[in-house]
């Protein structure tokens, strides 16, 4: 099996993009992935439509905002 590799998404208001995001990582060919978005307290509907890619290679969280570094933090630790 190939060295696991980790896609850390920090997000906030992403709304237009995230879809486009996930669809673009979900999709590479890379065997052994995983995909971790910390939404940083959208106000938006980035958090639902990041939801809708969760699956066992997609971990979706959520934080109160703090920032994009409290994101990219959070999402590192996990």
């Amino acid at each position: 099996m190939p060295p696991l590799v980790s896609i850390l998404i920090p997000a906030y208001n992403a709304e237009p993009w995230i879809a486009d995001t996930l669809k673009s990582v979900v999709g590479q060919t890379w065997i052994n992935k995983e995909i971790i978005l910390v939404d940083d307290g959208s106000k938006d509907a980035t958090l639902a439509l990041a939801r809708q890619f969760e699956s066992s290679t997609v971990r979706v969280v959520q934080q109160e905002n703090g920032g994009p570094a409290a994101a990219r933090n959070h999402a590192y630790r996990l």
